[in-house]
This record gives C-alpha cells, structure tokens and sequence, in this order.
C-alpha cells in the first residue's frame, strides 16, 4: 500500500527555502542601510565621515545579529513543534528595522542635544562681577523699625532675588557701622493699593554688590513683609514688621497627646479614618473641618505643577504660599490679598479657587490674547515668572513661555546678545500685534544643540490674565481691610520716592 505524503500541518516541520531566506536577509541589511544613510547625510559636514563609519559599522553588527537570530529561527521551525508556524517572512525584517532604527535616532538624539541649565539665569551674570554681603538676619514681627525705603512697580513676594539698578550712591554709605546684617532696605508697591488703605512693602537683604559708584548695583532677595507706620525724612520710614501665622490643624489639635502619634501615619487611608473618628466626638460635622484642611489645595497644586514639569518647589508652608502666588496665574487683586493676609491657610484657599479656572494671558492695554497658562514653563530654578534688570535699571517680571498665540505678537529691532538675561541666548523686542504694546521678547538659542531652542518672555508689567470661567469674588470673600486702620500716605509717600522709567 503506497503511503501518502507526511503533510507540514501535522508534523510541524514546515521549512523556508534557503534562497528565500537568504533574499529575505539581504533585503533587510539594504533597508536598513538606506534609512541610516538618510539619516547621516542630514547631520553636519563635519562630523559626516566618522558618524557614517561608525553607523555603518554598528548596523553591520545590528544585521550579523539579525542573521544569527533567523538562522536560529530557521533551525528551530525546521526541529520543534508548530509554536513558530504560520509566521511571515517579512514581519520579523521589518519590526527589527523599526526597532533597530528608533534606537539609532534616540543614541543620537540624546548624544546630539543640550539641555538649557536654570541654573543660569539666577545668578544674573549680566550685570557683571559683584561681591559677596554677609548678612541674613531677620527682623522681629511687630516690632517697628526704620529702614531706608524705595519704590518699586510690582508686588515682590518674600523669597524672591530682586536685581536692582538704585540712582542713590549713599545706600551703602548711609548705613551703621555696627549693623549686623548686612544691607537691608525696604520694596514698596507703588500704586498698588488704595490711597485710604496701608502703604505695604517688603524688606529687602543684600547678598551680592558691585562697585560703590552714582549707582548701587545689587542683588537682593526679599525677606518680611511690613507696611509703613510713619513717613520721614531722607527716604526713610518706619515699618512694622507683619507676622506668618500657620494656624495646626483643628481637627488635631483637639485630640489627646496619646492619640496625635497617629495623626502622623504616612497612609493616607489610616489619616482619613483617624480623622473621620475625631469628627464624631467634635460638634461640627467633617465638611467644616475640610473647608480648612490644605489637603485639597495641594492635590491641584501637585497636578498643576506636574503639567509644568516643575519640580523643585518649596517646602515650607509659609515660602510656599507665596512660590505660588508668583507661579501660578492670578489676577492682581488676587495677588494683592495674598501679599496682604498674614494667614498661610487663607492664602492657600484664595490660591486653591484660582486654581479651579481655566487662564489665559492677555494685552493689558486692548485685552488680546497673547498665550495660554498651559504655555508656561521654568526657564529658571526660582520658577516661571522671574525679576530682571535691563541696562536702564528697570526691573521686569518676566513670565517664560514656550510660544504665544499665532499672530498675537511682532518682533521689532534686530536679535542681541547684550545683556542677555539667559546666556546662550539672544534676545529681540515684541510687542502686541494689535495695539503695538510692549509685550516682551523672543529668546533664540545660539548653539543648534540646545533646547529649548526658543522661547518668550513676556513683561508682568504689560500683561495680566483672564479667567475662562467667572471668578468674580463674592460680597465680604476675602476682605482683607476689614478692621484695618486706614494711614493715608500713600500721595505723600509718591512724592517723596522717585518712579522709575520703564525702557525695554
């Protein structure tokens, strides 16, 4: 009886013709070979020679083990079971070229790219060589003190670097010999608030200087917030310090010294229930005590935050308060009650409902678009909005963005390099394509490599923002001159302290 045939479905054994194979292989190594050298004649003329080499000699070794790995294959469909039945010649070749490909770019890519150090521009090495100031100390809260005084356009959060061009050579001389702490001055906020209300500002440290002079070039950061009691003579006042109140959270603090050691648990769940149970021996049920738990706000804040990709935030309860009240968008009646408040848990409930809406930067002047908040970005380690100085001594409170709205601004002037507040950067003024206002400028990378390889930054001064949503405040929300006396000095105080010129 003559047998039949052995069929390849039931022994399993189906073999692929040699040539096949071999055809198969040589078709990849030449796939391969044309996507590298695309690639390769895209690079400098300089570097062409070695990297096609290189490239060559790499994907040389990238196909020998392609070979080695069909020829297993190959061995294997021809000696084991039916598991590698079915497969197609042509999947393998062009999922390995893929793969073999998306790893070259990315060797490269990463080989071949910069990233731009914040670092940089907090030192503000534009304003040339300076020397270093001791001295840190703080003033005590609510006591008076009398300390030279100077104006200044914008609100100035504590924990901010303020670079400063002051037209007054007697800051250094003026100062006592046996003071402690160095140069120390207060900020204060130029028609920023009523003529009825208070006069506030913010004492300022000295921590770098340059060369006495007509001018006194320094770096300062700000420290305690103060307003002014008393206005004399020679630019000097008497301020009184404000306290940072941090009130415990009131669910804990009623509990015994016994149980407190579990409100510390590291779960979150164990915290929720520890604190659920404290609820049911209180009078006032748990949503009255979450109305003034943080815990909400700090959740947004770590989500906003980790769209910007910013991660090197502070700690504190109180300096964070105010990081935020500079780095997110906030209308300057908004910034205004957060500077005013001496309470950290206010200022996170006022930052914790701006953080509900959605924002948009506009013109000052004809209100147009400009960019959007999702836009912003950390160019510096302080955060996205930073103080500069420009040549003529006026200090800009620049917001980084990644790019602004499709014909909402014009470039104006040539690109410079001079005074570049971010070096390996050039700069170039751009104002509102609508109304011509001066909005900021276009930062261009100099070196190919270096990312990002432009940017904007837009002046503080020309700018504000507006809500998608309504966020008009409620009747009595957040009055922070409610039971404040009334000092009416803010006309004399104009007089007395000089308005800087703004210059681009």
């Amino acid at each position: 009886m003559e047998s039949d045939p052995p069929n390849p479905q039931q022994s399993g054994s189906a073999s692929i013709p040699s040539g096949s194979n071999e055809r198969d292989i040589a078709s990849r190594r030449n796939r391969l070979m044309r996507i590298t050298q695309r690639t390769i004649d895209t690079d400098e003329s300089g570097r062409s020679s070695s990297s096609s080499s290189s490239s060559f000699e790499e994907m040389e070794d990238n196909n020998n083990e392609v070979d080695e790995r069909v020829d297993s294959d190959d061995f294997s469909a021809n000696n084991s079971p039916s598991e590698h039945h079915g497969l197609d010649a042509e999947e393998l070749p062009e999922d390995e070229a893929a793969r073999l490909f998306e790893d070259y770019i990315r060797e490269r890519e990463s080989a071949a790219t910069e990233i731009y150090n914040t670092e940089l521009p907090t030192e503000h090495a534009y304003l040339g060589k300076m020397e270093r100031v001791e001295g840190v100390d703080y003033l005590e809260p609510g006591k008076t003190y009398r300390l030279p005084i100077y104006s200044h356009h914008s609100i100035v959060y504590p924990g901010e670097i303020v670079p400063l061009m002051l037209n007054d050579s007697t800051l250094y001389s003026g100062r006592s010999n046996d003071s402690s702490d160095g140069l120390k001055f207060g900020l204060v906020f130029q028609n920023q608030y009523r003529d009825s209300g208070r006069v506030y500002g913010v004492t300022c440290q000295v921590y770098e200087r340059g060369a006495e002079g007509l001018s006194a070039l320094m770096k300062t950061v700000a420290q305690q917030r103060f307003y002014i009691v008393r206005h004399s003579q020679e630019r000097r006042a008497d301020v009184k310090i404000l306290p940072e109140i941090v009130l415990p959270d009131p669910l804990i603090s009623t509990c015994s010294n016994a149980m407190v050691r579990y409100a510390y648990s590291s779960r979150k769940d164990r915290l929720s229930s520890f604190k659920r149970l404290l609820t049911q021996a209180t009078v006032w049920p748990q949503f009255v005590y979450d109305q003034y738990d943080t815990k909400e706000v700090m959740t947004k804040v770590e989500r906003f935050l980790s769209s910007l990709n910013i991660t090197s935030v502070q700690t504190d309860k109180v300096k964070l308060s105010f990081w935020l009240a500079r780095n997110i968008p906030l209308t300057e009646e908004y910034r205004k009650m957060i500077f005013c408040t001496d309470s950290v848990l206010r200022r996170m409930l006022i930052i914790n409902k701006a953080l509900d809406h959605m924002w948009y930067f506009i013109c000052k002047r004809c209100e147009s678009e400009i960019a959007n908040y999702d836009d912003m970005f950390a160019m510096s380690k302080q955060g996205v909005q930073t103080s500069y100085c420009n040549p003529a001594g006026y200090v800009h409170d620049t917001l980084t963005v990644h790019k602004t709205k499709e014909n909402s601004t014009l470039p104006v002037d040539r690109p410079s390099t001079n005074f570049s507040w971010f070096p390996g950067y050039s700069w170039q003024i751009i104002v509102c394509a609508n109304c011509r206002q001066h909005l900021g400028w276009k930062f261009v990378a100099e070196k190919k490599n270096v990312l990002p390889k432009s940017f904007f930054g837009l002046s503080g001064t020309n700018i504000t923002v507006k809500s998608h949503g309504d966020l008009k405040m409620a009747e009595g929300e957040f009055d922070f001159n409610a039971g404040t006396p009334i000092v009416n000095e803010q006309s004399d105080l104009d007089s007395e302290l000089e308005t800087d010129e703004e210059v681009y």
